[in-house]
C-alpha cells in the first residue's frame, strides 16, 4: 500500500470512531439536571418563607428643633454685665431674673430726680401755705385781690413743677430698671450669647429664652421630594443625639418657593414637647411618609437575582425550593425597602424561598438545606 493510500485509510477509521462515540454519548437532560452529560453539584442553600409587609416610601433628612415662640432678650441701655443669673438650659419663668447690668449713672440719674421732686413738692407746699393766708387776709380786709391772685398762680405753677418732676423721677426709674434684665416668657434658656463684662446693648441680645412645650422641626428638603410634600404627611423625629427617641409628628407647613441657590423647600413639623423630652437648638433627624403599601410581597434583597436592565424594566430571578431540587422563576421586583425588595409579580406568600447560595444554581438545581448539612455531618 502506497502512503498515500495508507493516510487516507487512517483518517476514514478515525471518522467511524467518532461517529460511533458521538452515537453512545448520554443526550442533556430536558430538565436541565445535566448539560452535556455533565451531572449538576448538590448544592447547599438556606430556604426561608415569602413574607408580606408593609411597603414605606419616604425620604429622610437632617434638620433643627426651634421653639415656637422664641424671644432673644436685649437691652436698650449700652451697659456692660454685672452677673448672669442663668445658665443655657435653665428653666425660667416669666419675671425671672436673667442678668443684671452696672447702673451707676442710672442709679445717680434716679436720685436727683427724687431729689427735683422733693424740692418741687416742698416749693408747692410752701406756696399753697401762704396763699391760704393770703386768702384768710382778704376775705378779712386785710391784703388786695391782687396779691391772692398772684399767689394762685404760682401755686398752679408750682403744681406743675411737682408733675414734671414725678415724670423724671419715673423715667429715672425706668432708665434704672433696664438694668435688670428679666424673663418675658416663661420657657427654656437656649442660648446665652454674652458674658460677665461684656458691653450689652445694639444688636447682639444678652439671652435668647424659648417657650418649649411646643416647639417645631425645621427642614430642607430637595426639590424633586419637596414637590411630593403635602401638608398632613405624618413625620418621624428623633434627636440625632437619641435616635431611639422617636416622636411622631406630621407635616404642619409647607413654604411657597424653592430656593434658587440650595434648590431646596422649606417644611416644618410642629411637635408638642410637654414633657420636654425635645431640646430646642439640637439637631434632629426626620422621615417624612410619602406613601404606604401593605401586605405586599418582601423578601431578602440578597435572594435575588438582579440584570442588567432590572432598574427599567423590574425583570429578576429567583429559586424556589421544590422539594430537594431548586427551580428557577422569573418575578418583577419593585421598590426596596431597607436590606428587602418588593416582588410584584411571581412569588406569593408562603412559597419556600433560597435566599442563601442562589447565585450558585441553575434550574433542577440538587439542594441540600443547610441545617440538614449540619446534622449529617453530626
Amino acid at each position: 500500500m502506497s502512503g498515500s493510500s495508507w493516510m487516507v485509510a487512517r483518517r476514514n477509521t478515525a471518522c467511524v470512531a467518532l461517529l460511533a462515540l458521538a452515537a453512545c454519548s448520554k443526550p442533556e437532560s430536558k430538565d436541565g439536571e445535566g448539560k452535556q452529560g455533565v451531572e449538576l453539584a448538590v448544592r447547599t442553600v438556606r430556604m426561608a418563607p415569602v413574607e408580606q409587609g408593609d411597603v414605606v416610601e419616604e425620604v429622610e433628612l437632617i434638620g433643627e428643633l426651634e421653639g415656637m415662640q422664641e424671644v432673644r432678650v436685649s437691652t436698650l441701655v449700652p451697659e456692660r454685665i454685672r452677673s448672669l443669673a442663668v445658665r443655657e438650659g435653665d428653666r425660667v419663668k416669666e419675671g425671672d431674673l436673667l442678668a443684671t447690668l452696672q447702673g451707676e449713672l442710672q442709679s445717680e440719674g434716679l436720685n436727683q430726680a427724687q431729689a427735683g421732686l422733693e424740692a418741687a413738692i416742698a416749693n408747692r407746699d410752701a406756696i399753697l401755705d401762704n396763699l391760704r393766708r393770703t386768702r384768710a387776709l382778704v376775705e378779712a380786709g386785710s391784703a388786695a385781690q391782687a396779691q391772692l391772685d398772684s399767689l394762685e398762680a404760682q401755686a398752679r405753677a408750682a403744681e406743675a413743677q411737682v408733675r414734671q418732676a414725678g415724670a423724671a423721677v419715673a423715667q429715672a426709674s425706668a432708665q434704672r430698671n433696664r438694668t435688670t434684665i428679666r424673663s418675658p416668657l416663661t420657657g427654656v434658656v437656649a442660648t446665652v450669647h454674652l458674658r460677665v463684662g461684656d458691653l450689652a446693648g445694639g444688636s447682639m441680645p444678652i439671652v435668647t429664652v424659648v417657650k418649649a412645650d411646643r416647639l417645631k422641626a425645621v427642614l430642607r428638603v430637595p426639590e424633586r421630594d419637596f414637590l411630593r410634600v403635602k401638608e398632613g404627611m405624618p413625620v418621624r423625629v428623633s434627636p440625632l443625639a437619641k435616635p431611639e427617641q422617636v416622636v411622631a409628628g406630621q407635616v404642619s407647613l409647607k413654604g411657597p418657593v424653592v430656593d434658587r441657590m440650595t434648590r431646596t423647600g422649606l417644611v416644618e413639623v410642629h411637635l408638642d414637647n410637654k414633657e420636654g423630652q425635645l431640646v430646642a437648638g439640637s439637631a434632629i433627624r426626620a422621615a417624612i411618609e410619602f406613601n404606604r403599601r401593605e401586605g405586599v410581597v418582601l423578601v431578602p434583597a440578597e435572594a435575588v437575582l438582579l440584570e442588567a436592565d432590572t432598574e427599567r424594566t423590574g425583570h429578576a430571578t429567583v429559586f424556589v425550593g421544590d422539594s430537594d431540587k431548586a427551580r428557577r422563576r422569573e418575578v418583577r421586583v419593585g421598590v426596596r425597602q431597607e436590606d428587602r425588595l418588593e416582588v410584584v409579580e411571581g412569588l406569593a406568600a408562603g412559597e419556600q424561598l433560597i435566599v442563601q447560595g442562589a447565585h450558585l444554581l441553575r434550574d433542577g438545581n440538587p439542594i441540600m438545606l443547610a441545617e440538614s448539612r449540619k446534622e449529617s455531618g453530626k
